[in-house]
């Protein structure tokens, strides 16, 4: 069904974002400059910050709508969101950042984060703290503790801009293999080659408003 986003939100005296697009099951990279809005535009979706007026709706379902006085929790969103520095808890083990705020026993959250390790490439490091770890592992813990709640829509903001050339490429193609198998996925970059690589849509911001969405290739 997709992803339907039409909202303002005012942010300074001189500065509004008004967003208007609609997307289809895929990739859809949002492009622009730093301070153009694209960030908050995640952030509204996700039930983190909430737009003064507009509508954002998800594969059927309302999270916001100022006339209808709706406006989800993040919680039941079911959005996951990797921020652009993986918010890992500093003092929570690998372990327990994948399976906070999870509900289960601790022998079942143990068992269901094996999985998430194993496909991450960290089994070995669930003892170890984010401050033991370097960027790509941090990076790829953000993302198993985000992937382990089973999203429906996926946002990535900047999400290989704090990583080395190899591991950037490395870790563009697992991102390549997880749109494999999940269908909504807005990512943030200010990369027009990583947006050209990996989004299949793009959307062109300038200033809190769109210039621009199509095909990637167009």
């Amino acid at each position: 069904m997709g992803i339907t986003v039409s909202i303002r939100k005012r942010l300074s005296r001189d500065f509004s974002l008004e967003i208007d697009f609609e997307m289809d099951a895929g990739c859809l990279g949002i492009l622009g400059a730093s301070g153009c809005g694209k960030s908050m535009t995640l952030k509204c979706i996700a039930g983190i910050e909430t737009p003064d007026e507009g509508h954002i709706e998800v594969n059927g379902r309302i999270f916001f709508d100022s006339d209808k006085k709706i406006n989800l929790k993040p919680q039941v969103r079911r959005v996951g969101y990797l921020f652009q520095n993986y918010a890992l808890f500093p003092r929570m083990t690998v372990l327990e950042n994948i399976t906070v705020a999870l509900p289960g026993s601790r022998q079942t959250l143990r068992a269901c984060a094996v999985e998430w390790l194993e496909r991450f490439d960290l089994t070995g490091f669930e003892h170890r703290y984010p401050s033991q770890l370097s960027g790509g592992q941090q990076q790829r813990v953000a993302l198993a503790r985000m992937l382990i709640r089973e999203p429906e829509v996926i946002l990535l903001d900047e999400p290989f801009s704090a990583l080395d050339t190899n591991l950037r490429e490395s870790m563009q193609l697992q991102f390549i293999e997880l749109l494999k198998t999940h269908n909504d996925v807005i990512m943030v970059t200010h990369s027009r080659d990583e947006a050209y690589q990996l989004c299949t849509d793009i959307l062109v911001m300038d200033a809190g408003r769109a210039l621009g969405k199509g095909p990637t290739k167009e």
